[in-house]
C-alpha cells in the first residue's frame, strides 16, 4: 500500500470524528466568539506546519494558540451573558420607574427583547429544558 492510500484511509477515519466532535455554540450570541476561537485554532495548526519551513521559533505553535482560542470561545464569550443580564436588570428598573417617569414607549420591554434575543438558542435541539431566559 502506498503512503497516499494510507493517508487517504486515515483521513477518511479521522475527519468525520473531528467534525462530529465539534460543538455548536449554545446561543447565537456565542457565534462570533466561536468564529474567533476556530480562527485562532486554525492559525495554531498552520503554525505547526510552517514553523520549520519558515524558520520560525519552535515555541510558536498550537501549544501557544490553543489556550488563547479556548479563552476566546469560553470566558470571553461570557461577556454577552453578562450584557444580557445587565439589560434584563435595566428592564426591571425601567418597569419599576414607569409609573414615576413618563416614557414615550415601553423601554423595559425593549430591553427585555434585546436581552432575550441575545440568549436565543442556536438550534432548538441544542437547548435543554432548563434554558428559559425569556418570560
Amino acid at each position: 500500500m502506498s503512503i497516499g492510500v494510507a493517508l487517504a484511509l486515515l483521513a477518511m477515519a479521522v475527519l468525520p470524528i473531528g467534525v462530529g466532535a465539534y460543538d455548536l455554540p449554545a446561543t447565537y450570541s456565542k457565534v462570533p466568539f466561536a468564529i474567533v476561537q476556530s480562527g485562532i485554532e486554525l492559525v495554531g495548526e498552520l503554525l505547526d506546519i510552517l514553523v520549520v519551513p519558515l524558520g520560525l521559533p519552535e515555541w510558536l505553535n498550537s501549544d501557544l494558540t490553543d489556550p488563547i482560542a479556548g479563552w476566546a470561545g469560553g470566558p470571553l464569550s461570557w461577556t454577552v451573558d453578562m450584557l444580557a443580564w445587565g439589560l434584563g436588570l435595566g428592564s426591571d428598573l425601567m418597569d419599576a420607574l414607569a409609573s414615576v417617569i413618563d416614557m414615550p414607549f415601553d423601554v423595559g420591554a425593549l430591553l427585555d427583547t434585546v436581552a432575550c434575543s441575545l440568549l436565543t438558542c442556536f438550534a432548538v435541539a441544542e437547548c435543554s429544558g432548563n434554558f428559559t431566559p425569556c418570560p
